[in-house]
């Protein structure tokens, strides 16, 4: 239920986009910004950049449910599942820091927030297990997307994804216990990550490169 109504939301939001070029106005006064970490396309800037926010938002959902798919096979679903929950309520139930936003935008700020949380995610899982939890690199897409956000309001939602990891791994969380990490160094590899292998960099994919990451 929750995946159908993020696409709704999506759908209608894209529509309402159309009609009102109200996030195309925003993307254009910080193209500049974003020109000088990936290039953009002469003169179709704002529609490189449109294009690009409405792909990441739309693969935020497919993300987790590829997640899901992947730790049910993995046997790790009771340990993934809180993450990818969360990750859903940034669509679902959205922050209040949200509140004054709508269509796409808000849509760009909760894509922002789950994608920056399995960015964290990743992280921790790195440091405390020693492999990522997706070996997808959403590193320069966040960059980008922090990008056209603009500051301080991304580093405020920066705040929000740190402090939610931060409670997932907290000290009587399951992902520390010696348990669980004697089970994931008996997983092969490929038992978690294979699912991952159709989703490329994002920015490469869609030719937005840059020297900088």
């Amino acid at each position: 239920m929750a995946e159908q109504i993020i696409e709704f939301n999506i759908q209608q939001a894209a529509e309402e986009e159309a009609g009102s070029g109200c996030l195309r106005s925003v993307l254009a006064s910080r193209a500049d910004q974003v020109a000088r970490i990936v290039d953009l396309p002469e003169g179709e800037a704002e529609e490189k950049l449109l294009e690009f926010v409405i792909r990441y938002i739309e693969d935020a959902p497919k993300m987790l449910n590829d997640l899901e798919d992947a730790a049910e096979e993995a046997g790790l679903a009771d340990f993934v599942e809180p993450i990818v929950r969360i990750a859903r309520e940034f669509f679902t139930m959205p922050p209040a820091e949200l509140q004054d936003a709508s269509g796409l935008t808000s849509l760009m700020y909760e894509a922002y927030l789950a994608h920056r949380m399995l960015e964290e995610v990743n992280e921790t899982y790195i440091n405390q297990m020693g492999q990522p939890l997706t070996p997808m690199d959403m590193t320069l897409s966040n960059v980008i997307i922090h990008t056209l956000i603009g500051e301080p309001f991304a580093n405020d939602l920066d705040d929000i994804t740190t402090a939610t990891v931060s409670r997932l791994f907290g000290r009587d969380n399951p992902y520390g216990s010696a348990d669980f990490k004697s089970f994931i160094s008996k997983q092969s590899a490929n038992n978690l990550v294979h699912i991952w292998r159709k989703w490329p960099s994002m920015s490469g994919e869609m030719g937005l490169l840059s020297n900088l990451l």
